[in-house]
């Protein structure tokens, strides 16, 4: 029975810290684009360059934003399916 709670107590902690870095890369990925759209607006080559590598940022944090969200369900599921065979 200890090792059920601990393993419990193991899926809240992993669903506490996708749900942390979900909010990060939100914020990261945020700034990002206001970064790309701040840089965008001169016509300067490098800058134009470096709006790319902003807007890709902001990309890939977003993706990693959805991964974290996903990852996070996936773990709900697995908790009500445990906490369901425990009730029976």
């Amino acid at each position: 029975m200890d090792h059920n709670r601990e393993f419990m107590d193991t899926l809240t902690s992993f669903h506490s810290d996708l749900n942390r870095i979900q909010t990060m890369a939100g914020t990261l990925s945020q700034i990002e684009r206001d970064h790309f759209n701040d840089l965008s607006k001169y016509e300067d080559q490098r800058l134009a360059g470096i709006a790319v590598a902003e807007q890709n940022s902001a990309r890939q944090l977003g993706e990693i934003k959805q991964l974290c969200i996903a990852m996070a369900q996936r773990i709900q599921e697995i908790q009500g399916s445990l906490d369901n065979r425990r009730e029976v």
